[in-house]
């Protein structure tokens, strides 16, 4: 019995003493649960733009040639929106398997402040800029691949025409039941508000596109 009590008190005092998540740790879980969310609206809102037509030279080619510039130009266009839909189709079905799809982010997370509507109240209002590191994101579905700050800015990924997904610090309540960041990239800036779950995890609650400041559910 006296073993039992010691047992038993053992126990609670490495309960109370158990280390609590840094603030640091809690932003991760938020982006690592969300991080495949946020992929699947990229795709979905990702605006494919038709080019401007050619300007051509009527005294440079004959009518025959110009016909010909143009049919080729169509047939490029229409193969190149066959290749995206199949590579839509294919990132949609593996967005939410394990380690599947592979995403740039930017290994820094950038200065957030909480918008003028938020009703929350946050730890904080507003956090400034952090680096992250790759660690954070060992619990995403998403593999994810850093990309420098400078490199994004200054250096060769600036121009290389792949997605790099810029997020903010993430602003988290006192309960840690309710968060908020913003995303940059791709189709505009939007800011996300999320919730917890039954099973600790993190989902998308509602979105607000910066743009039209309207509320997408």
């Amino acid at each position: 019995m006296r073993y039992t009590t010691i047992l038993l008190i053992s126990l609670m005092l490495f309960s109370c003493t158990e280390k609590e998540k840094t603030y640091e740790e809690l932003e991760a879980e938020v982006l690592c649960d969300v991080l495949p969310e946020v992929l699947e609206r990229e795709l979905k809102f990702y605006s494919v733009r038709i080019p401007p037509p050619q300007i051509l030279d009527s005294l440079k080619y004959n009518e025959k040639q110009l016909d010909s510039i143009r049919r080729q130009d169509s047939l490029s266009w229409d193969r190149y929106l066959k290749e995206f839909k199949v590579y839509y189709k294919s990132q949609l079905s593996k967005i939410r398997e394990y380690k599947k799809v592979q995403q740039k982010v930017l290994d820094t997370l950038l200065y957030v402040k909480k918008l003028s509507t938020d009703e929350t109240v946050y730890l904080k209002n507003e956090l400034d800029s952090r680096k992250v590191g790759l660690d954070e994101f060992n619990d995403s579905n998403i593999s994810v691949n850093l990309v420098p700050y400078s490199n994004t800015f200054e250096g060769q990924d600036r121009n290389s025409g792949e997605q790099v997904l810029f997020f903010t610090r993430v602003l988290m309540d006192q309960k840690a039941e309710n968060s908020f960041f913003t995303v940059f990239k791709f189709f505009g800036t939007y800011h996300v508000f999320c919730r917890k779950i039954k099973n600790n995890k993190w989902e998308i609650r509602k979105v607000i596109p910066d743009d039209v400041n309207t509320l997408r559910e």
